[in-house]
């Protein structure tokens, strides 16, 4: 085919590539992405969640009723002090209370002393420097919402390299992770007066100590953990594994298999370590006994949010089956839920997470099913069950698995901010 004659001018036409005008710059854009450090991206993906969650929760403040919380017209600032922030204020601002509120019958009413001290105080040394308790807390949350982020790719490449995974596999699980812990539904509380990124930011230094060794730091986390959150009942779970599995692999390199005598500073360390993780569970409970006087201080504020006043095992989550789904098939779907995710965690296409994550991944909801009662709170507990998402990259189509997945919980986060996080006087159900 002959050439046309050229333009006006004595000048051939520059030709324009098929993928148009734009395609060098796009090129350009995802080479510089791809030489990127990855702990940067995974802080640019969390640094743009969270404008999100910004614009989110500002457009849903211009449907906020006024309420004893929020005044008329309120805007970002004002919800961020809603729902549990409000008893972190009390805590930064008033301290705890001396003695366990009651009402005429002697029952134990709602108060400061269900809550941990790590974030109040914190923001209350923010405070002493003159910043309001709604930015200083938005500050405390979004920082150790970062720090979760980083810690979570960091503790899920470990783990996947420690269980064998190639080093291709190893970074997926942890870009996957790290990803989905950013956008997760609930992923607003990283940045109100929330404890989730706090209690997110020492689990995965711990798990990342215990991962290489550091067992004296992992007991200094285990013990903050202890004060910021209550889940530090699963990490004696998640350390008698490591030491279990620690103890194997000596034994295997032992000569003939012969059984390894640890040093005795590793054993000291091991002890260290195992009280540790056991106190962890116990710390506040013993604090609020020493703060009231009354030891069952902690125990019984607790069960002032519990529809009987008390906490009950297991119970709570039996009748809610059955009034959801009957009184026989509620029972039988919860139980099929329950081994249907242990058997997923126990599989070999887990195995990637290594012994610990999955350890936590079982021992977390375990502890959950046995105290909890099932309520809308629940959606932003599971946060802290970052590992999960490290499985995404396992599956086929990993690509477009993870950004529809990534698309689905910005949906979500929506919904959830919208449903939960704006408050419907006069009562409503909790985020």
């Amino acid at each position: 085919m002959t050439a046309g004659p050229p333009p006006a001018g004595g000048r051939p036409a520059r030709a324009v590539p098929a993928d148009g005008p734009g395609a060098p710059l796009v090129l350009g854009l995802l080479l510089r992405w791809a030489r990127t450090p990855v702990l940067v991206r995974v802080l640019l993906v969390y640094a743009a969640a969270r404008l999100v969650s910004a614009a989110v929760l500002a457009a849903v403040a211009r449907f906020q009723e006024p309420s004893d919380w929020t005044p008329e017209g309120a805007g970002y600032r004002d919800m961020l002090g809603l729902w549990d922030a409000t008893w972190y204020r009390r805590i930064a601002e008033d301290g705890y209370p001396g003695a366990v509120p009651r009402d005429g019958a002697g029952a134990a009413q709602q108060s400061e002393l269900a809550f941990y001290p790590v974030l109040p105080l914190l923001v209350r040394a923010l405070g002493a420097a003159g910043v309001p308790f709604e930015t200083a807390g938005a500050a405390v949350a979004l920082l150790a919402g970062a720090a979760a982020a980083v810690g979570a790719h960091l503790v899920l490449e470990r783990a996947a390299r420690a269980a064998g995974a190639g080093a291709a596999v190893a970074r997926r699980a942890a870009w996957s992770g790290a990803v989905l812990l950013c956008v997760s539904p609930p992923s607003l509380v990283y940045q109100v007066p929330y404890t989730e990124g706090l209690a997110l930011a020492l689990l995965t230094g711990f798990l990342l100590a215990l991962l290489d060794g550091r067992w004296l730091t992992a007991s200094a986390l285990a013990l903050l953990l202890g004060l910021t959150r209550p889940v530090a009942v699963p990490l004696s779970a998640v350390v008698v594994v490591h030491l279990l599995v620690r103890v194997r692999a000596a034994r295997r390199a032992a000569p003939g298999g012969a059984p390894a005598r640890p040093a005795g500073r590793d054993l000291l360390r091991a002890g260290v370590l195992l009280a540790s993780s056991a106190a962890a569970a116990g710390l506040w409970p013993l604090t609020a006994w020493w703060l009231t006087g009354e030891r069952d201080a902690y125990t019984a504020t607790m069960g002032a949010w519990r529809a009987d006043g008390r906490v009950e095992w297991l119970r709570p989550w039996w009748d809610v089956s059955q009034y959801l789904l009957g009184d026989v098939a509620g029972p039988l779907a919860l139980v099929a839920l329950v081994a249907g995710y242990a058997a997923l965690l126990l599989s070999r296409r887990a195995a990637v997470l290594g012994p610990e994550l999955r350890a936590w991944c079982l021992a977390y909801p375990g502890y959950l099913l046995l105290v909890l009662d099932p309520f809308t709170s629940l959606f932003r507990y599971l946060v802290l069950l970052f590992p999960l998402g490290g499985l995404v990259a396992l599956r086929p189509g990993r690509r477009g698995t993870l950004w529809a997945l990534v698309a689905a919980s910005l949906a979500l986060h929506v919904v959830w901010v919208a449903w939960l996080w704006r408050f419907s006087p006069p009562a409503d159900w909790p985020p």
